[in-house]
Order: structure tokens, then C-alpha cells, then sequence
């Protein structure tokens, strides 16, 4: 059965680089199919490892030099990320979620890297050496996720403010994700220029408020704490949380009501959702909802707002099973590439692989199952479905990766050919 799931994965790969060969060229493809099967098979973003596991008959030294003339060419991250959208927006559906929020990498003895900066460590509340992240992730109605861009920036390359580079992101994702989605924003987003930018722009969102940010309620602008109060809490809605394999339900008492929000002499009518934790504290919530009904928009604010906490996951499952803050590349351009490459991949574990996960964590025969129970097929299985991945993908090289052909029906013939999956 493990032969027959490599068999899988394979394709799996081999579909998704089908697709993004049509905005690289042959090189660059090839080094791409290369880069991404080599993280995938050695779990780490160090060259010299991802150049040994890709199992090539040249030297080390010609593998890594040949893959540093591709991930360092000027803007080469870019036309990867946009490459990589479109080959996945065909997955996005109408009426599903794109969230933006901000990481960090944190570089402590790095001297020699360009563009380092002092950053947060939204880990540990501290200041070091580092680089700023952007990161975007779409989300199905389903629950799926699948990285669509992580951009690294530095003040000392180019970047203006934190402001511009979400800014930057959004134009990113509207100019190629053209479906009728909506984005979803944390509080470090809820500033002026962000704020307005967002309300201002096409397409229906989620922002969560500080309890400062004033709002126009009945002809008067006012702090949303304030306005809370006169919010009717007149529903309950009910979170999972999910603690080492253990079930945690946290029950929110929610209202809404419409409100104003005033850019340039021109008002927006928005809805601001209140939930306030029993026995804790309010998140506030601002949101356009195509949804009419009151009850309506506070359910889809709040199903929208708790993948938050996913991306959560995401920051750490690519940090502790990848090794990101290990990175070693001097150059920015190089960095950039690089964390497109690591995106691709991490792309095809959360989303191209998607259908085999079930299968590959019951069948696969790499016992990643603690207690071998189905809640543990429901949590954030991504860490499990990595380690398999790289059992499975062992021996085998990129050139190894041919995706099996599909049978045609648009020549309008009767096809009698029986096309499944083992």
C-alpha cells in the first residue's frame, strides 16, 4: 500500500508542476520541481541538504550553484508567487476566505545577511536580529488551507512601512484571485492607512477592532467599546478548541448591529459584530457581509474569524518541521526565493495532497498516530503529513515525478474506461 500512495503523491506533485510550468521557463521549472521535492524530502531550507536529497549526478557544489543562479535573480520571488496563485486559484470557490496577518523570522547570531532589522519575536515578546513576514492563506468552506504567498521584507530593501506591505499584499491577491472572497484581518491590521484601505476596496471582509477605533453609530462617532454596550448579546455561538488531542468548547455570547465608517466625506455601511467570551473579555469584529439577516452575519463573522488561529499553526508547523529560522542565504533576493520555493511546498502538502491525507495517515504504514483515534484525524494533522512525506519520497527523485494521464471527456465520444484510484 506505501508504494501505492508514493505512486500517488507523485502525481499529486506532478499535476501542480503541470500547471505552474506555464508561467516559468524549462530551467526554471526544473529547479523549482527540484527545490521543492528536496524540502520535501529533508524537512529543512538549508541548500546544501535540499541539494543531497534531490540525489542529482553532478557535484554538491554545481547542484547549489545551479540552484543560487535561479532563487537569486532580481525579482525572481515575484514572478514565482504570481506563477503559484495562478496555478492555484482554480481551487478557490466564491463565498471562501483569504486571511493576511504578519510572523517574523528571528536571526540571533546572523551578521552577514542583508537586510536584517530588528523585529518582534511574537513568540517570545522580544526584540533580535530578523525579518519581517507577510503571509496570506486562502481557506475553503471546508476548512482546508493552502499558503498563497509569504513576503519577506526589510526597511533595509525597500520597504517603506508595515502599512504599505499589507497594502502590497492585498493589490498582490486581488489582481490575479478574482473571485468573490472574503479577506480576513486581525487587530495589528486595525490601524488608519490599513483601515481605510480595506473599507475603501472592493469585496466583503472581517477586521477585528481595538477598542479605541472610533465608529459612527446613530449620527455620533464612538469607540466601539463604548458601543458595545448598547449591543444586544442575544445569541450563543460555540468554539472547539483543540489542546493535545483533548476537546475544550468555549461558549461566546454575540449581537450586531449596523454601523457607519466615514473615509474622505464618503460613509460605509458596515456591521459591527460583538462576541464577548463567558466569563472573559469582547471581540469586536467589523465586517461587509453579503448577508442580509442579523443572524446570518454573526455566524459567518464568527466561522470567519476562527481560522485566525490556524495560521497560528501554520507559523510553527514551518518553523519547528522546516527549519525556516535556520535559513542561510546572504542575499535578500535569495531569502525571498527561497521562502517562495518553501510556500510551493507547503502548498502541496496542505492542498494538492489534501484528498490522500486520510490515506496517508491510516494506510501509509509510518505510525504517526498517537492514540490512533479520529480526533486525531480532525486537528492540525500537517505536522504528521509532513513526516510521512518525507518516508515516503525517500528514494525518489524529481525526475521520477510523471503525473498519470487523464482521460479526455470534452471530444464528445463515449468513454467506457473505468478511471479510479487505488
Amino acid at each position: 500500500m506505501s508504494n501505492v500512495l508514493t505512486k500517488q503523491v507523485q502525481n499529486r506533485v506532478s499535476r501542480y508542476f503541470l500547471h505552474l510550468e506555464n508561467y516559468l521557463s524549462k530551467p526554471e521549472s526544473r529547479c523549482i520541481r527540484e527545490m521543492t521535492t528536496g524540502i520535501l524530502k529533508s524537512g529543512t531550507v538549508l541548500v546544501n541538504k535540499i541539494a543531497t536529497g534531490i540525489c542529482d549526478n553532478i557535484s554538491l557544489s554545481q547542484t547549489t550553484k545551479r540552484f543560487r543562479n535561479h532563487y537569486n535573480k532580481k525579482n525572481f520571488f515575484q514572478k514565482l508567487f504570481r506563477g503559484h496563485m495562478n496555478s492555484v486559484k482554480g481551487r478557490i470557490c466564491h463565498g471562501d476566505y483569504i486571511l493576511f496577518d504578519g510572523s517574523d523570522i528571528q536571526k540571533k547570531y546572523a551578521k552577514m545577511m542583508e537586510g536584517l532589522d530588528y523585529v518582534k519575536d511574537g513568540d517570545k515578546a522580544s526584540i533580535g536580529l530578523g525579518y519581517w513576514l507577510m503571509d496570506v492563506v486562502h481557506f475553503s468552506k471546508e476548512q482546508e488551507m493552502a499558503p498563497l504567498l509569504n513576503n519577506l521584507y526589510s526597511f533595509d530593501h525597500g520597504a517603506k512601512s508595515e502599512n504599505k506591505e499589507v497594502m502590497k499584499a492585498i493589490e498582490e491577491v486581488d489582481a490575479i484571485i478574482d473571485k468573490d472572497v472574503a479577506k480576513i484581518f486581525d487587530r495589528g491590521m486595525d490601524r488608519p492607512i490599513c483601515r481605510d484601505f480595506i473599507i475603501a476596496g472592493q469585496g466583503n471582509f472581517n477586521l477585528r477592532l481595538k477598542k479605541t477605533t472610533k465608529l459612527i453609530y446613530k449620527g455620533e462617532e464612538i469607540p466601539v467599546n463604548k458601543i458595545s454596550r448598547k449591543v444586544p448579546l442575544f445569541m450563543e455561538l460555540t468554539a472547539t478548541k483543540v489542546k493535545k488531542n483533548k476537546k475544550h468548547k468555549v461558549v461566546y455570547e454575540c449581537g450586531a448591529i449596523k454601523v457607519k465608517y466615514k473615509i474622505k466625506n464618503k460613509e460605509y455601511d458596515l456591521w459591527l459584530v460583538v462576541t464577548k467570551r463567558k466569563n472573559g473579555g469582547y471581540c469586536w469584529l467589523l465586517t461587509r457581509s453579503p448577508k442580509e439577516n442579523i443572524v446570518d452575519v454573526i455566524k459567518e463573522a464568527f466561522t470567519a474569524y476562527g481560522f485566525r488561529w490556524k495560521i497560528e499553526e501554520y507559523h510553527r508547523h514551518i518553523k519547528s518541521c522546516y527549519n525556516l529560522e535556520d535559513i542561510q542565504i546572504k542575499t535578500f533576493e535569495g531569502l525571498q526565493g527561497m521562502l517562495a520555493i518553501l510556500t510551493i511546498a507547503m502548498s502541496i502538502i496542505y492542498s494538492s495532497l489534501s484528498s490522500l491525507h486520510t490515506k496517508l495517515l491510516l494506510q501509509s504504514g509510518v505510525k504517526t498516530l498517537n492514540k490512533e483515534k479520529m480526533c486525531e484525524l480532525r486537528n492540525f494533522i500537517y505536522y504528521k503529513i509532513s513526516t510521512i512525506i518525507k518516508v515516503l519520497l525517500a528514494n525518489i527523485t524529481p525526475r521520477a515525478f510523471l503525473p498519470q494521464t487523464e482521460i479526455s471527456r470534452d471530444d464528445g465520444q463515449l468513454s467506457l474506461a473505468l478511471n479510479y484510484e487505488l
